[in-house]
């Protein structure tokens, strides 16, 4: 009789919870299939501006590098000649020809008679008039940096967006600064980073707030230049055509804008820099440093080696979806593969310009295959289709069978809630770690690079405890049906041992642990899945630092004899009591005490540990550790060379 009251109710919540929102969810399906191109080409172009951008953020890294480099090997023009001087300089690969300017604007070197260097006779016939104050280049700042109070003061206006942009935590230390009873904006006492990028992608997201600005540089007497590449308009976006031609394109302004400075008043603020110059549609970079009797020492940086720095830094040019490259002054690849040269190089599908000190440069990446993302769409199309089909006769046929199974189901589900909550509080402990360190070093809110080191290498060991545990479910399952198999090979087991615990160790010390790790020679073989005997291991270092209490020390231990190798991992926990010993390595047992039940855990760490050991031919066993604790003891045979 219980069952059957229960029955009609199941059968309601089966159809409440299941049949209905399997229809919604099929309608929104199908609704969706429309749309499914154009999400495919937002996806694929946010991950290439994503890509294009951190090759950009490589390159700018690698202008201050070149930048350092000459700074530190200028000369300093003491008692050598200029030309002995000059000439050492002149042998290293970045310097391509060197000059030198007085205090009050003459030209030192080279001069206008005598000189037969023809490298010389260019660089004075280009830039004297520049160099002696007589004529005026265009400076290039970023248009986001230079007009930071105005993109706050417009994207205030657009408050729903920006918080889109922006996260809670984000926005409020941007608008920290802005005061609306003085009706002013101040992003200077702001993290630079934070505020330059968040700054920026407010100006890049935004065609309001971009518009009001350009304008307000154009009244400024600011020079706004054009990019030279096409690129799809995110407001008038064809959906026939991809890339090239066919897709409908805007010419775009340039995020930096330039205004005329005679020399003078461009070294005026600092020591030493880079002044970009597109001189003959041909882009010169001219290096200056000022000496401590003002005047001011220089180089035309060598564009051959400069470039070949450049491509030194950039990622794979070709894949399997896109081609990346960096275009120069004239929209032309620095460098291409040979198959793409009929190419139209000037409309990307997405580009990212790069620096100031480097005018109309821009990283741009194609798509390999243009017609890629409709073959995409398609495909997404058919199985969509076939999915919704395939739900339809699942509920239909399967219907009648849930409803007789899931009473019992239901008892089963309750038997093993217990395991379920404890292995989601184990994967989610890992993974909030990895996550809150992967967005401090995103956000860059860490500067110290030892740190930064240090937390990578914390989300590397997160990683790999994170790995042991679903492994872990992973054997279970496998072993239960009898699919487990191992790669057997020789394994040097002091150096998987060694490697494991080194691994281990930065997260451990980070929560207090003091790990140990010590052998009485440095080789010695088994033959073993490797993999697999770091999963044992690892699986022992987890139990010892959950249940260490407070003597959080790990003693990792490798003896060997003749015919087998020992490795022991030591705790100074509160131990296992005598009862509790013998139960240990049984799926799913965990000792009733006030340690375990504070400490969360699947029960199935010892068990599959003792399994693999077991399955390579060892023995693993408990015994307690004289002055208290736990001492786990993996005994394997040693490797038989034939």
């Amino acid at each position: 009789m219980k069952k059957s009251k229960l029955t009609p109710y199941l059968g309601a919540l089966f159809l409440i919870a299941v049949i209905i929102p399997a229809i919604i969810l099929s309608g929104i399906a199908i609704r969706s299939l429309s749309r499914e191109e154009a999400y495919i080409e937002r996806r694929i172009k946010n991950t290439l501006l994503a890509e294009a951008t951190h090759t950009a953020s490589l390159i700018q890294a690698e202008l201050k590098n070149v930048q350092q480099e000459l700074n530190t090997t200028a000369p300093s023009i003491g008692d050598t000649s200029l030309n002995q001087a000059f000439q050492q300089w002149q042998e290293r690969s970045l310097v391509d020809a060197p000059f030198l300017v007085a205090s009050d604007g003459r030209m030192l070197y080279p001069e206008d008679k005598g000189q037969r260097d023809e490298k010389a006779k260019l660089t004075l016939s280009l830039n004297k008039k520049f160099f002696t104050n007589e004529a005026r280049v265009p400076v290039y700042e970023n248009i986001a940096e230079v007009y930071q109070e105005e993109i706050l003061k417009e994207a205030e206006k657009l408050p729903s967006k920006l918080d889109e942009d922006m996260s809670s935590e984000a926005l409020g230390r941007v608008r920290g600064g802005y005061s609306r009873e003085a009706d002013t904006l101040s992003v200077k006492q702001q993290s630079p980073n934070v505020a330059g990028q968040m700054l920026q992608g407010v100006f890049d997201r935004h065609e309001p707030v971009r518009k009001k600005v350009y304008e307000q540089a154009k009244k400024g007497g600011k020079q706004i230049g054009y990019r030279k590449v096409n690129l799809p308009d995110e407001n008038a976006i064809n959906l026939q055509g991809r890339e090239g031609k066919s897709a409908v394109v805007s010419k775009q302004e340039s995020i930096f804008i330039s205004e005329l400075k005679n020399f003078r008043q461009i070294i005026a603020q600092a020591d030493s820099g880079i002044i970009p110059r597109i001189i003959e549609d041909k882009l010169r970079l001219l290096f200056w440093k000022k000496l401590p009797d003002g005047r001011v020492v220089g180089c035309v940086i060598d564009q051959k080696n400069f470039k070949d720095r450049i491509l030194g830094v950039l990622p794979d040019l070709y894949s399997a979806v896109r081609i990346l490259t960096v275009l120069d002054e004239n929209g032309i690849p620095l460098i291409r593969p040979l198959e793409e040269a009929a190419r139209d190089w000037r409309f990307p599908f997405v580009a990212r310009e790069i620096s100031a000190m480097l005018p109309h440069w821009e990283v741009a990446a194609y798509l390999t295959d243009p017609g890629m993302i409709s073959s995409k769409a398609g495909t997404a199309i058919r199985i969509i289709w076939v999915l919704v089909f395939i739900l339809f006769i699942s509920i239909v046929s399967g219907g009648t069978l849930v409803l007789k199974s899931l009473h019992s189901e239901m008892a089963l589900a309750k038997k093993k809630s217990t395991f379920v909550a404890n292995v989601s509080h184990e994967l989610k402990t890992p993974l909030t770690s990895i996550r809150m360190f992967a967005e401090m070093l995103k956000e860059r809110r860490q500067p110290d690079a030892d740190k930064q080191q240090k937390y990578l290498g914390l989300m590397v060991s997160e990683t790999e405890r994170l790995t042991r545990l679903i492994n872990n479910v992973l054997d279970f399952s496998r072993r239960e049906q009898g699919k487990k198999q191992y790669s057997m090979e020789e394994v040097n087991v002091i150096q998987v041992c060694r490697e494991l615990v080194e691994g281990q160790r930065p997260r451990l010390e980070n929560n207090g642990f003091v790990v140990n790790f010590s052998t009485d020679i440095n080789e010695v073989s088994v033959e073993a899945d490797g993999e697999a005997l770091k999963q044992a291991l690892l699986n022992l270092l987890s139990n010892a630092e959950k249940y260490s209490g407070d003597k959080k020390c790990i003693d990792v231990d490798i003896h060997h004899d003749n015919t087998q190798v020992s490795i022991e991992v030591k705790d100074k926990g509160t131990g296992i009591s005598a009862g509790d010993a013998k139960k240990i390595f049984k799926e799913f047992y965990r000792a009733d005490d006030t340690l375990t039940s504070r400490t969360k855990g699947t029960g199935l760490g010892l068990t599959i540990a003792q399994q693999i050991i077991k399955d390579h031919g060892g023995d693993l066993n408990y015994s307690p550790r004289e002055g208290g604790g736990s001492v786990f003891r993996i005994a394997l045979p040693r490797y038989a060379r034939s």
